[in-house]
């Protein structure tokens, strides 16, 4: 690496700022395996102590250029600081010195002028030099990542991770680089899995009695009682992507799935999904107030397959759209349209419907996380009149990370729906009120190889003008969330 022959372009040193933000913790000296109660420092490889006169004026050149270069990069001048890097170095003698310290930092100007191939070739040097020093591999990482070779990226940080000397705030910043490397890869597969109990898993009227208008309100005695049981879930959901364009706002995304509720001593009302959908997924940027903001576009053609025990029970074959639109660094808002039609198996094809539906969404972040507003407008119509219905609902979320370690949403809703005729039997169009509530919970530290527990409280109360059809539902869930 002779002077004179790379000249990096004089731009903002995005990348720098992306790898010293999220990786490097400040402090002297060398990682080595622990050896004191104090956690290891992420720094810089540093030289070997200078055992004569001619290795002590080299170091002596090499912390002065260090701390020369440190201060170019922190103003923004890449250019200049690999200048007098490279300067020093090619004035070192041969094996008298260390230059370690040299090279690392080279790659430092080398990523903070964009020039991530040349400092990969650095840093995979110094990795095998160094195999102890964690804020080489780390930075290493981060290239590996930024250049798109995400396999690669995600080998170094996993055994990055499982250092124990890796301080505790910097495994948690490896784990959302992780993250983020498990949301980009072509081909994922996440486990679907719950449990809680379910206390009127038949769906049986709360009542025991009811009176029905249409023969005089006579009091009939209802023989269904509600069942209780305990419900496992077990799934698992397979996503493909692959880039449409060269520059990755174009993908192609294909998602199949399979979740079964398995209703443990109440097997009749077991329930088993099992679905399949694609769509494109388009970025873009729209102008707004003056600025390109981003946006993503989402279309898909999904079918499902429902099954109650063991039996067929429908199909659904639907088609949508999802907007999601950024109106500023604090506001989002969105929209997604959805039609339906759902075949119904042993039944005339009078009571399959047709259904349509829109919702609306936006926003805002506030405090340590986002809250949301959304409402949905639903339609649903048959060639048999009196399932017709329509509902709209409101609902209200707020989802934050609190503290270093804790993960949570609150959730509150409201909805009506309404059929067109009025019931046969009641002689009153049906209508049912629904009042909903829900809670999750988490905490970094219980997870497993990146897989997170995640606690979930749900109510819902349904009342409806006609009382066979209300309904408390209450769960408490235990979920696995996948982190990376």
């Amino acid at each position: 690496m002779a002077a004179g022959r790379w000249t990096p372009p004089r731009r903002p040193v995005r990348f720098a700022a992306f790898t010293l933000l999220a990786l490097s913790i400040a402090g002297p000296g060398i990682v080595t395996h622990a050896q004191t109660a104090e956690p290891p420092a992420m720094s810089a490889p540093a030289p070997a102590p200078a055992s004569g006169p001619g290795e002590a004026a080299a170091a002596a050149a090499i912390q002065a250029t260090l701390a020369v270069a440190q201060h170019l990069l922190q103003e923004g001048r890449p250019v200049d600081a690999f200048a007098v890097l490279i300067e020093t170095m090619e004035a070192l003698p041969v094996g008298v010195v260390d230059d370690a310290a040299l090279r690392f930092a080279i790659a430092q100007a080398l990523m903070a002028g964009g020039r991530l191939v040349q400092a990969d070739l650095v840093l995979a040097r110094l990795a095998k030099e160094r195999p102890d020093n964690l804020r080489v591999r780390l930075d290493r990482a981060a290239v590996l990542f930024e250049l798109g070779r995400h396999d690669e990226a995600g080998e170094v940080f996993r055994a990055v991770r499982r250092a124990p000397e890796l301080p505790a705030d910097t495994r948690r910043q490896v784990e959302g680089f992780l993250g983020r490397i498990l949301d980009r890869q072509r081909l994922r597969v996440d486990l679907d899995l719950g449990l809680w109990y379910d206390g009127n898993i038949n769906g049986a009227p709360e009542t025991d009695t009811v009176a029905i208008p249409a023969f005089g309100n006579l009091v009939f005695d209802l023989e269904e009682r509600p069942v209780g049981a305990w419900v496992a879930r077990t799934g698992a959901k397979l996503r493909w992507r692959r880039p449409v364009t060269d520059d990755g706002r174009v993908l192609l995304e294909a998602t199949a799935s399979a979740t079964r509720n398995t209703a443990i001593g109440a097997s009749a009302h077991s329930r088993t999904w099992l679905s399949v959908a694609a769509g494109p997924r388009i970025g873009y940027a729209a102008p707004i107030a003056g600025r390109q903001l981003p946006g993503r576009l989402a279309v898909d053609l999904g079918l499902e397959r429902r099954f109650r025990a063991g039996s067929g029970n429908a199909t659904n074959l639907w088609t949508g759209l999802a907007l999601d639109q950024a109106l500023d660094e604090d506001w989002r808002g969105g929209i997604t349209p959805r039609v339906w039609t759902t075949f119904n198996d042993g039944q005339p094809s009078e009571v399959d419907p047709l259904g349509r539906s829109l919702g609306l969404f936006v926003s805002h972040r506030l405090g340590p996380g986002w809250l949301s507003l959304s409402g949905t407008l639903a339609r649903e119509t048959a060639d048999q009149s009196s399932l017709n219905w329509r509902s709209g609902g409101l609902s209200m979320t707020y989802a934050a990370d609190v503290g270093e370690d804790w993960s949570g949403s609150v959730r509150l809703g409201a909805s009506t729906a309404r059929f067109d005729e009025p019931d046969g039997a009641f002689l009153t169009r049906r209508e049912d009120r629904t009042r909903s509530a829900g809670l999750s919970l988490s905490h970094r530290e219980v997870s497993w190889n990146g897989y997170q527990p995640v606690l979930m409280f749900d109510w819902s109360r349904t009342d409806s003008n006609v009382p066979l059809y209300d309904r408390t539902v209450t769960s408490v869930q235990v979920g696995l969330n996948r982190l990376f």
